[in-house]
């Protein structure tokens, strides 16, 4: 398995520096071809600097940041390859890529095995481990590529929506996930339903990974309104949260909302239309979704402390 994760970080690596290279010609193109004097305006001394937007740095930079979406899946992958190929051997990986290259057709029992091994979010650090070593990879290597706005390229990791088109673009993967299946939500978030032991075992395998090398790190829970229905919950919740935020945590948001009625709200939008929930980053109506985004919204792990 070394030799095997030694190869892919090469690879990794490549497409970490390809990521990096596209956002400094878009930058490049940006400031080429679209100049905005009016947002430059408005922008932190932009009438005493007097350039526009794309031609300077900020104090607070993001025009050089790479995202990272979908991690929590590729590091599920490289443990189920360990499991399933190196210490279980219960294929080879050439096998395991034509299984991958059908969609797991023919392999049911398989990918169940897969879908059932050890998770990240539980607190187990076997498992937590693989997920903190691929973000650190990730921020060492993006970190030492140049920015067209001078400096070098930051990491980010909020995934907005991306995790849908994301994984409707990816095949199947070791995870147990279907070709075209949703990606995991979010950056620290468990891929859904597989986060077993609570809210405190997520939080604690969330703040294992190295936050503060990252701009922002979005985070999901979801709690049915009747886990947080009396002020001894809430209080729970509240102390959850400060614990979360003053250890290392960056960012944690919460949907509230009962399986059921997120349920029925997918069935009949015209009855829900003011139903709110954060999806990855940001607010919305439940029903303006697109249905990817609903069904991952209903399949997270509805909480209870």
């Amino acid at each position: 398995y070394e030799e095997f994760y030694e190869a892919f970080l090469k690879e990794f690596k490549r497409y970490i520096e390809l990521a990096c290279e596209k956002n400094n010609i878009e930058n490049l193109s940006q400031r080429a071809a679209i100049p905005s004097p009016f947002n430059s305006v408005m922008l932190t001394d932009g009438i005493k600097v007097g350039l526009d937007m794309y031609n300077r740095s900020f104090p607070f930079e993001n025009g050089s940041l790479i995202n990272a979406v979908g991690v929590m899946n590729l590091a599920q992958s490289l443990y189920a390859i360990n499991r399933i190929v190196y210490q279980d051997k219960l294929c080879t990986l050439g096998e395991l890529k034509e299984i991958l290259d059908n969609d797991w057709e023919g392999h049911e029992d398989l990918r169940q095995y897969c879908i059932k091994l050890p998770h990240y979010g539980n607190d187990i650090d076997e498992v937590d481990q693989y997920l903190v070593d691929l973000y650190d990879f990730w921020e060492e290597t993006a970190t030492q590529w140049p920015s067209a706005y001078g400096g070098y390229t930051k990491c980010n990791a909020i995934s907005v929506t991306s995790h849908g088109p994301g994984g409707a673009l990816t095949g199947a993967t070791p995870d147990g996930r279907h070709a075209g299946e949703t990606l995991a939500d979010a950056n620290a978030s468990p891929i859904r339903g597989t986060d077993v032991n609570g809210p405190i075992a997520v939080m604690k395998s969330a703040l294992k990974i190295h936050q503060a090398n990252f701009q922002a790190f979005l985070f999901n829970m979801k709690f049915a309104p009747s886990a947080l229905k009396d002020a001894e919950d809430q209080a729970k919740l509240a102390s959850a949260i400060y614990t979360y935020l003053t250890n290392g945590g960056k960012m944690i948001q919460f949907t509230v909302q009962s399986d059921e009625d997120l349920i029925a709200a997918k069935a009949d939008p015209e009855s829900y239309r003011d139903m709110m929930v954060r999806v990855a980053g940001y607010s919305a109506y439940f029903v303006r979704l697109t249905e990817n985004i609903q069904d991952e919204l209903i399949e997270r792990t509805s909480q209870v402390f």
